[in-house]
């Protein structure tokens, strides 16, 4: 995109005038940036470009030109961020895109061409498709990204003024006229080759390379084996390219939800058949609405447990399909699975259509609970899906610890649950603490359970203890300094079941300074 800044303008206005083109200055237009104290011309315009602008010049340059002309501030922020659009709107033809530098793309269409009827169709449909949104470019397709670049920027036409195409092994051949920064030199060395004399690629190429290198650095020589390919110059895409993908094409532009769901579950019959021929289930699918106005939606759910089952994610679709906004119509839909691993089958009991419990291993007991943690994980968020796993320790709050529940092994310190007597349903985070009386509403110092305690600024009386239960603190944690503590299940009047502690021995087991102990309720039974 030759005129990225001013285009974006261009398309914003146009958006602001209701999409009338007639509303859309057509005057020349030029963005500005500020550089080394300087206002410098960042992009033209058509129309500025006609007048003789071009980028690199100074404002006061260009306005001596043309005095009316129409100066904006430049946003790089805001051409970045349509970049990075046009690069995910570019997945429709291949899914290895790569935004390149501040107005350009690489895609790599490698098994790609076919879908469009070969290459030159595909360059013609990209093409079309940009120049009808609103965008001034040109394209180049060649074996290598260098040789693609040069052809972008430098070479013939084809098709219009869509590019060129260098035909398989015509690298050389394609590049040889091109000018030298064709070859992404800096301007010092291009500058330098021209005043040589050499204009064209085919004459640096022709020249000993080591001479090259003592006079222009090694970058001249390793951008010509980028070009002629002699050296790889592998391409990052925006992200992790999936390793199973299923495209959808429309004859016609769909917005109706239940064409969008029937067109997922044709994707997802696909793409699961793949998975079953490969052994492998998928734990994220990303599903890629292509609108016909160029953006881009994409909705993405997870899985419990690796699944290749179509009905299962198509269920986990179901309440996320609301959130595509098909505007004028989709016409593309891309189904994609970014997170695979390995799946192999479980053998169970099938005699009544659901496999028993009681003949559940392990394995089989996580993938029937599956379902209900993909429901939870989708509305909640996964990370919001815990377990309690066990952790070894004495204090009863530390007993168990929360880890995903998606992790089967849980923490690193866990172990097995151990038998200990029976717990509160609900155990507080912090134990509070308590007001303990005795039967005369004294302070209770007796070697045993209080006769009423103050909670919360309520008074429970106790009609009936079963305790103590003593634990020690844990001396390896630095328990040296902590007290011992004897707990109680208690139950009040009304039948209600409390576990309260004691932190500490009374004072007539105590030698030495007394010390009153502390009183805490640390859960509730019931």
């Amino acid at each position: 995109m030759t005129r990225l800044s001013t285009d974006r303008l261009r398309r914003d206005w146009q958006a602001k005038s209701g999409g009338a083109k007639s509303g859309v200055p057509d005057r020349p237009l030029v963005t500005t940036l500020d550089m080394e104290g300087r206002c410098l011309i960042a992009a033209v315009s058509g129309g500025a470009a006609a007048e003789g602008l071009s980028p690199g010049m100074t404002l006061a340059d260009a306005r001596a030109i043309f005095p009316t002309l129409d100066a904006r501030s430049g946003d790089p922020a805001a051409d970045a961020a349509l970049l990075r659009q046009l690069a995910m709107w570019g997945t429709r033809y291949s899914p290895w895109v790569a935004m390149e530098g501040r107005d350009g793309l690489f895609l790599d269409i490698t098994g790609c061409a076919h879908l469009f009827g070969g290459e030159g169709a595909l360059l013609d449909d990209l093409t079309a498709r940009l120049r009808k949104a609103g965008f001034a470019m040109r394209a180049g397709l060649a074996d290598t990204p260098g040789a693609a670049w040069a052809l972008a920027r430098y070479g013939g036409s084809h098709s219009g003024d869509s590019g060129m195409i260098a035909p398989p092994g015509g690298v050389r051949a394609a590049l040889a006229g091109l000018p030298p920064a064709a070859l992404r030199l800096g301007p010092a060395t291009a500058g330098g080759l021209v005043r040589l004399g050499l204009t064209r690629i085919d004459a640096v190429a022709a020249l000993p390379r080591a001479s090259l290198a003592a006079r222009f650095g090694f970058e001249l020589s390793r951008r010509l084996d980028q070009a002629y390919g002699a050296v790889p110059e592998p391409i990052s895409p925006l992200g992790p390219v999936a390793p199973y993908r299923a495209r959808l094409a429309f004859a016609e532009p769909i917005s109706l939800i239940d064409d969008i769901a029937h067109g997922l579950r044709c994707l997802l019959d696909e793409l699961c058949a793949r998975l079953e021929q490969d052994s492998h289930g998928c734990r994220r699918l990303d599903l890629s609405a292509h609108r016909v106005d160029g953006m881009v939606q994409t909705v993405s759910v997870g899985a419990a447990h690796a699944v290749r089952n179509a009905a299962r994610l198509a269920r986990l679709f179901d309440e996320r399909l609301g959130e595509f906004d098909p505007g004028f119509g989709i016409e593309i839909m891309i189904l994609s699975a970014p997170t695979v691993e390995p799946l192999t089958p479980v053998q169970g009991d099938e005699m009544f259509g659901v496999p028993s419990t009681s003949t559940l291993g392990k394995a089989q007991e996580e993938a029937a609970l599956a379902p209900l943690m993909d429901r939870l994980g989708n509305r909640l968020g996964f990370s919001q899906v815990v377990r309690l796993v066990p952790f070894e320790s004495h204090a009863p709050e530390r007993v168990a610890r929360h880890a995903p529940a998606l992790d089967a092994k849980g923490t690193g310190e866990s172990c097995a649950w151990p038998e200990t007597p029976l717990r509160p349903l609900r155990l507080f985070q912090r134990p509070e603490r308590i007001e303990a009386l005795g039967p005369s509403y004294d302070r209770c110092d007796k070697d045993g359970p209080p006769g009423c305690f103050v909670w919360r600024r309520i008074e429970y009386r106790v009609c009936d203890a079963i305790g103590p239960e003593r634990i020690a603190p844990e001396w390896w944690r630095g328990g040296a300094s902590k007290r011992s503590r004897d707990y109680w299940r208690v139950e009040d009047e009304k039948g209600r079941q409390f576990w309260i502690y004691r932190n500490g021995l009374p004072p007539q087991n105590l030698s030495g300074p007394k010390r009153r102990p502390d009183w805490f309720l640390h859960g509730l039974f019931a």
